[in-house]
């Protein structure tokens, strides 16, 4: 299968599902990232409840450009 033709699937995909294969492309590409993946462990293993977003304000984050 060529990209364009992936390309073209894609397109014809709900947003839903879309936002699925971006979730796993996003994976995909940092999975062997080690820096990323040494950013993440220090993120998810941060204790501090300051340093945490409601849902509202990650939702917020996730919209800026």
């Amino acid at each position: 299968m060529s990209v364009e033709e992936i390309k073209k699937s894609l397109a014809e995909l709900s947003a839903a599902e879309r936002s699925e294969v971006t979730a796993f492309l996003f994976h995909m590409r940092h999975a062997t990232d080690a820096e990323y993946q040494a950013k993440i462990a220090a993120v998810e293993s941060d204790k501090n409840p300051e340093h945490w977003l409601t849902p509202e304000e990650f939702e917020k984050r996730l919209d800026e450009p």
